[in-house]
Parts: C-alpha cells; sequence; structure tokens
C-alpha cells in the first residue's frame, strides 16, 4: 500500500512539474479573463463581428506567446516526460480536456452575457435566480472543477482561481445587468491576481531550475 501511495504521490508531482510549476498556465489563463473584462467595453467601440476577431485575434497570440514560452523556458530545463502506462495518459489527457472545457465554457458564458449597450437592462424588474440562473450554475461548476483540480494534483493555488474566476464572472455580469458597468471589474481582478501569482512562480522557476550544460 505505502509504495502505491509513493507512486501515485510521484505522478502527481509529476504532473504539476511539467503543467503547472513554471507558471505560464497561470499567466495564459489569468490574460484570458483579463481580456473578457474589457470584452465589453471593446464590443461597444468596435461592434460585435470586429470586436470577436479582435478578441480571437488577442487570443490566438496569447496560446503562440504560451506554446513558445513552455518550450524556450521550460522543456529545456526540466524536459518532456513520456509516460508507459495507459491508464495514465488516459487520466492525464482526460483531465486536461476538461481543464479546457471548463475555461471555454467560462469564456462562452461571459461572451453570451455581455448585452448591447442599446439593449434594456434584463435584469431589471426580474427576479436574481431567473436572470442569474445560469451564471450562478457555471460559477458552482467552475469552482468545482478547479477544487477538484486542487485536490487530485496537490496545487492548492486552484481553489483559490476557481473561486477568483466563478465569483468574478457572476458579480461582473450581475454589476452589468443591474448597474450598467461594463468594464467587469471583478473579473478583471481575479485575472491580474492569477497573473501576478503566475509571474511570482515563473520568477522561482527560473532560480530553481537551471537549463543544464554539458560536462567538458
Amino acid at each position: 500500500m505505502s509504495q502505491h501511495i509513493s507512486l501515485e504521490q510521484a505522478r502527481r508531482k509529476a504532473i504539476r512539474l511539467l503543467n503547472y510549476e513554471d507558471g505560464l498556465w497561470d499567466i495564459l489563463l489569468g490574460s484570458i479573463f483579463v481580456l473578457l473584462s474589457i470584452y465589453p467595453v471593446t464590443r461597444n467601440l468596435l461592434g460585435p463581428a470586429l470586436n470577436l476577431l479582435l478578441f480571437l485575434a488577442i487570443m490566438a497570440i496569447l496560446i503562440a506567446g504560451f506554446s513558445y514560452a513552455r518550450r524556450v523556458i521550460s522543456v529545456p530545463r526540466i524536459g518532456i516526460a513520456k509516460m508507459h502506462s495507459t491508464r495514465e495518459q488516459i487520466v492525464t489527457r482526460v483531465i486536461l480536456i476538461a481543464l479546457v472545457l471548463i475555461t471555454v465554457t467560462a469564456v462562452v458564458a461571459t461572451l453570451l452575457s455581455v448585452p448591447n449597450a442599446s439593449e434594456p437592462r434584463t435584469g431589471v424588474g426580474r427576479g436574481w435566480i431567473d436572470v442569474l440562473g445560469v451564471d450562478i450554475a457555471v460559477a458552482v461548476v467552475t469552482i468545482g472543477f478547479f477544487s477538484l483540480m486542487a485536490y487530485l494534483f496537490g496545487i492548492t493555488r486552484m481553489y483559490l482561481y476557481g473561486w477568483l474566476i466563478g465569483v468574478g464572472n457572476l458579480a461582473s455580469t450581475a454589476l452589468d445587468l443591474y448597474m450598467g458597468y461594463q468594464f467587469h471589474f471583478p473579473l478583471a481582478i481575479g485575472g491580474v491576481i492569477i497573473v501576478l501569482l503566475g509571474a511570482i512562480r515563473i520568477t522561482r522557476f527560473l532560480r530553481q531550475y537551471a537549463i543544464p550544460t554539458e560536462e567538458p
């Protein structure tokens, strides 16, 4: 039993090291939600179609920058792991795909919740459960999934990320619907916090893991 536990802990540590230790994923995640926080403002300035194209273009740049930074910063220091167990591969891929899906779900929910400036505020005169029911569900799912990630891999900051994103998105939608705040500052605050924590992690990562040099 003790051997099984140690192997499981080793797998968790390997996944943390290879995917989340360098802080790049944190920076990417936080940047996406900072971008989403200003989406309603730029939508009113540029129009729905042009703003969506701008959003997708910036998203593509962020993802490309993340991939490039991972190759240049992380891979030379910690390499690439090759899992020998089919079960390990399946579990890891399922979790990573689920993480992408939950992030995309939160993104789509934010995009769909953005009303036009010319449209009446649908939250006025209606019960808040009717208006925010979907957003509350998305917040609960987001918090639950990030909490599951934190539990499975021992990444405690994921608990915080779930609350920052879930509650930030819900609060931003409520402020937009009831008070007309186009800039989603609760979501922006959450995104900035995640980016800063990612920057701290990448600084520690660079200090802890030096690029191996060939001995003469």
